[in-house]
C-alpha cells in the first residue's frame, strides 16, 4: 500500500462521514502532496488531514 491508499482507508475507518472530503487519488505516493491536495480544499480539512497522515505514520 503506498502513502494514499493507507490515508484514505485511515479517512474510511475513523472519518466515514466525512470520507468524500478528505478523500484523495489512491495513486499519489507522498505524505505532502495529500496534505496539500486537502489543505486547499479547506484549512479546517487541511489539519484534520495532517492529524490521519500522523496516525497513519505511527501504525506503519
Amino acid at each position: 500500500m503506498n502513502d494514499a491508499e493507507r490515508y484514505n482507508a485511515e479517512v474510511k475507518r475513523i472519518m466515514p462521514h466525512m470520507a468524500e472530503d478528505l478523500m484523495v487519488d489512491p495513486s499519489i505516493d507522498n505524505a505532502n502532496h495529500i496534505d496539500e491536495i486537502v489543505f486547499r480544499r479547506s484549512e479546517f480539512l487541511g489539519g484534520m488531514a495532517c492529524v490521519i497522515l500522523e496516525l497513519v505514520k505511527k501504525a506503519a
